[in-house]
């Protein structure tokens, strides 16, 4: 079930998730199965009840430990209210397609096309007239060298251990004090909780303003409740994992070759924030990990990438748009 939420909200096409799914033991069929899970108020420790009488019906917490939490099921909710994406097909030949971006903005789509020779080649190609339609081959080459001048020397993997080691036990001790602040409020509003439902109990109230403040102070103690869970969890197996596989690092062109098609997607969107583009035979990206863009201006010289850093300070009007153009600032005196 946690795999199934946190791959949704990762973008993971539904099909694929049910096939991963499935691979993990869900024996749920039907076309709709994983996304009645994605929609189950039960697996947040929740339920769904149906209004009776003067009652009015809705979600409501349950006494049943959720697997879920809060937070994440909402965000999923949110999320499969939003106007459905066009289906991506995953395609090991074209990782790249429905992540990379033409430099219009639109989504490049990829297919293959048959040669002279006869022979198929598989492109990238954007659905306006006249721009890019890319040899995936090329893409793919240089996107590889891209990722060989982002790895990282091994006296930066040991400086990013050494710093992760300090910020880990920072963060413990930064939670905890917080931890401590939402029990105190979590105490408070319980108090209030149960001060309510002794009133409506004795009469002192009526239903609404019970039904009102009951609410109120019930989203409160579950919003304190999931903080403190969240809070005191330290991952410790976690944190092992990232130390020992921070080495990987070191060569991330190999790391990307060996990943499967569901990884490459993530990690590029995740490495270029979702940002990546592509015009004139040469990637661009606004945004990058930094740690990563050290030889940023040796992937310009290779005719690689152009990484223009998105600004911090939007308060400056640019001095071109989007085609490049100049935009003339009238001041007054």
């Amino acid at each position: 079930m946690k795999f199934m939420y946190d791959s949704y909200l990762h973008d993971i096409p539904l099909y694929v998730i049910k096939e991963q799914a499935f691979k993990l033991g869900f024996k749920a069929r039907g076309n709709t199965a994983v996304e009645r899970i994605l929609t189950n108020p039960v697996y947040a420790g929740m339920l769904q009840v149906q209004g009776y009488k003067e009652y009015p019906g809705g979600i409501f917490p349950a006494i049943h430990e959720a697997i879920i939490d809060n937070t994440t099921w909402q965000l999923v909710q949110n999320k499969m209210k939003k106007p459905e994406k066009i289906r991506t097909i995953l395609d090991e030949n074209l990782p790249l397609r429905g992540i990379l971006k033409c430099h219009c903005g639109n989504i490049l789509t990829g297919a293959p096309s048959r040669g002279k020779s006869g022979k198929y080649f598989n492109y990238y190609k954007c659905k306006t007239s006249k721009h890019n339609n890319i040899s995936a081959l090329k893409a793919h080459n240089q996107l590889a060298e891209i990722f060989e001048l982002m790895s990282l020397p091994q006296n930066i993997i040991s400086d990013i251990k050494k710093s992760s080691v300090t910020k880990m036990e920072e963060n413990l001790k930064s939670n905890k004090l917080v931890v401590n602040q939402k029990k105190i409020l979590l105490d408070a509003a319980q108090e209030k909780m149960f001060s309510v439902e002794e009133k409506w109990i004795k009469n002192e109230i009526s239903k609404e303003t019970y039904d009102r403040w009951y609410t109120t102070y019930n989203t409160e103690v579950t919003s304190c409740k999931d903080s403190i869970t969240r809070l005191s969890h330290v991952d410790k197996h976690a944190f092992t994992i990232l130390q020992k596989n921070l080495d990987l690092l070191v060569d991330l062109k190999s790391l990307y070759n060996r990943a499967t098609i569901t990884q490459k997607r993530e990690f590029v969107k995740l490495v270029f924030d979702s940002n990546l583009y592509y015009q004139d035979g040469i990637y661009r990206t606004p945004t990058m990990i930094d740690l990563l863009s050290r030889n940023h201006l040796l992937m310009k010289q290779k005719g690689l990438l152009l990484y223009n850093k998105k600004r911090d300070d939007f308060s400056i009007i640019p001095s071109s748009g989007v085609a490049e153009n100049r935009t003339r600032v009238q001041t007054s005196n």
